[in-house]
């Protein structure tokens, strides 16, 4: 199959629906449409490391795709994609291109279990085979730490014991058979909470929402074997974890049986120094990790019972089967000299599939997948938060041990995690958010153990004025938060990156801006760009139409990056403009030299294309 370029003919009148289409300003639809995506056999693939340590691997397995009928069927009425077929677009598992990077232990990559591993039936061994404490501002205070002390009542007396004790003490030869008595164990070891915290939410989840065929489950099965999990931690985790912080480029690999002990202590709030929400605190500028905003919750809406069922489903698996694999989480940070001159950059956009059907974890499996994230990982999944990212969150539980350990991200830093696994099935988006039962992920995995499933997290900012997104140092911003996230070190034939509508919705981004900033982004980093509408044909239109037009001028990066300059300096100024953003474009694209690829951006016409009644500009473009 080719690429759908239409012929000049059809080129002409799809860019005079795209200005008509664009004189409305559009609004923003975002729901999760579900299709049928990656299915394949779970196993290993071959590796052989390259000299430069890249990862170059031939797969030894078939690999099927399937897609919804109206995603593939030539014959339907209207198809609900365009551009390059997603069939041909670069992938970790589709064909022959750079992979996952190895795991090799060193100044810029910690490893929490025995290396080198290869992928087997055996869980990772961890390293070192005994507990190593490490309590400074480097690392993770663990729970199990020795100098992890608590204030305690003896005998009228105020006194200081370790607190793991006092976890132990809670759990261990006592049956927690309800709710009531896992608050009262919880609240034991955080006793200055006694009077702060409450489970109330908890309370009515488990009461009210749970069957009792289900509530027997929790409380015979899978809380028992969270406590499990939790006091074995230090046999489990026996190195603490190194903290991801800023301005530092780290790698951090576990198991995924190191995950869940991580995260089973994050469910019981055990972790010291990050409950306070004083701004000064210790962890101020981490990420919430312990559990308890989510389990005091009121709130009887599904999108909250919902999250609680995938978490309650990941520990469930985890605790019936040990996981076997493993997971790498990297905080990438990009220097001032590796960004590119934006004004100058001679780069054309590369390959451009849109689709309004499919969602970024499924259809684009294989792909780099990006969380529209927070700059605080994992946004509001331990709260009352349930968009794109807190949704990845539950059903891929494994990306909140990022929580645990990454620092707030600045803007020229993004956070990739390599290998987690979908445990839930979902449907909805915010307040229609359900989960819909277990999920078992047959993703291939790496000869590390690692599924070939690739999440870059990338913070966009919060818009309180629309107009101020067009300004160029919020380009400029995104655009460096974009280049963070796709950008790779380690040469060509790069995954292609999967993405929607980032920073739009609550933070009032412009989605036909934000896709020609990561339109920008993927071709300065040699990535194609996989994009997903949310169920908006509209959308999906103006998208594809704008990137035919700006290939068939064989505009650059540099080009499109001075219009989208001048755009904003003309919104900015004293004088409304007549178009908004793509009508803009439409009628600068008309004063292109094909010959040099450069687009009049004078004054002179700046002041034509402001100073013309709306209609006459959609005139000039017919």
């Amino acid at each position: 199959m080719n690429d759908e370029t239409p012929s000049s003919p059809a080129r002409k009148k799809l860019r005079q629906m795209s200005i008509m289409d664009s004189l409305s300003k559009p609004g923003t639809t975002q729901s999760n449409c579900v299709s049928v995506g990656i299915s394949s056999t779970d196993c290993t693939i071959d590796i052989e490391p390259e000299e430069d340590g890249i990862t170059i691997v031939e797969q030894s397995i078939t690999t099927t795709t399937t897609y919804s009928s109206e995603l593939q069927n030539d014959n339907s009425t209207e198809k609900s994609w365009k551009g390059k077929p997603l069939t041909e677009m670069p992938s970790l598992f589709l064909q022959k291109c750079v992979q996952l990077s190895d795991i090799k232990p060193g100044r810029d990559h910690t490893v929490l279990f025995n290396a080198p591993f290869l992928m087997s039936d055996a869980v990772p061994e961890p390293h070192p085979t005994s507990y190593t404490d490490k309590w400074d501002t480097e690392h993770v205070k663990m729970p199990c730490s020795p100098s992890n002390l608590y204030p305690v009542n003896i005998n009228g007396n105020s006194a200081l014991d370790q607190r793991w004790k006092l976890v132990k003490q809670a759990f261990c030869d006592k049956k927690i058979s309800c709710s009531l008595e896992l608050e009262k164990a919880i609240l034991s070891y955080n006793s200055r909470y006694n009077q702060i915290w409450n489970f109330r939410g908890f309370h009515e989840f488990v009461d009210k929402e749970l069957s009792s065929t289900e509530r027997q489950k929790l409380f015979d099965h899978i809380l028992p074997g969270i406590i499990r999990l939790a006091i074995e931690v230090p046999e489990r985790v026996t190195r603490t974890p190194v903290l991801l912080v800023r301005n530092k480029s780290h790698s951090i690999s576990m198991s995924q049986s190191q995950i869940a002990s991580l995260l089973a202590n994050a469910f019981l709030n055990t972790y010291p120094r990050r409950n306070t929400q004083k701004r000064q605190s210790e962890f101020a500028s981490y990420p919430d990790i312990n559990f308890i905003k989510l389990l005091e919750n009121r709130s009887r809406s599904s999108w909250v019972y919902g999250k609680l069922r995938c978490l309650l489903n990941y520990f469930d698996r985890v605790v019936t089967e040990e996981p076997k694999g493993v997971v790498t989480f990297t905080r990438q940070v990009v220097s001032d000299s590796e960004y590119p001159s934006w004004d100058t950059a001679s780069d054309t956009l590369n390959g451009f599939h849109v689709s309004s059907e499919g969602t970024i974890e499924k259809e684009g499996s294989g792909l780099l997948q990006v969380d529209f994230a927070n700059k605080f990982i994992g946004g509001g999944v331990l709260n009352t938060g349930c968009v794109q990212e807190e949704i990845r969150f539950v059903i891929c539980p494994e990306l909140i041990a990022a929580c645990l350990f990454s620092e707030v991200m600045e803007n020229n830093e993004a956070l990739i995690i390599t290998g987690c696994e979908q445990y839930s099935r979902h449907s909805g988006y915010g307040d229609t958010f359900r989960f819909e039962g277990d999920f078992v992920d047959n993703t291939p995995r790496d000869a590390y153990g690692r599924r070939l499933c690739q999440v870059v997290a990338i913070d966009a900012i919060p818009f309180r004025s629309k107009e101020v997104q067009y300004k160029q140092e919020s380009i400029d911003r995104e655009l460096r938060k974009a280049f963070a996230g796709f950008h790779c070190r380690h040469g060509v034939a790069l995954t292609a990156v999967a993405t929607g509508n980032w920073g739009c919705g609550a933070f009032r981004g412009d989605p036909r801006l934000k896709c020609l900033i990561q339109l920008m982004a993927a071709a300065v980093t040699h990535r194609d760009v996989v994009y997903f509408t949310f169920g908006d044909r509209q959308l999906r239109d103006d998208l594809y139409n704008m990137y035919s037009l700006l290939k068939e001028k064989e505009v650059t990066v540099g080009t499109l990056y001075t219009m989208l300059c001048q755009y904003g300096q003309q919104i900015g100024g004293s004088r409304s403009l007549s178009l908004d953003l793509y009508g803009y474009l439409y009628a600068l694209l008309d004063t292109l030299d094909s010959e040099d690829g450069v687009a009049d951006c004078s004054s002179e016409t700046n002041n034509s294309i402001i100073e013309s009644d709306v209609d006459v500009a959609v005139e000039k473009n017919l």
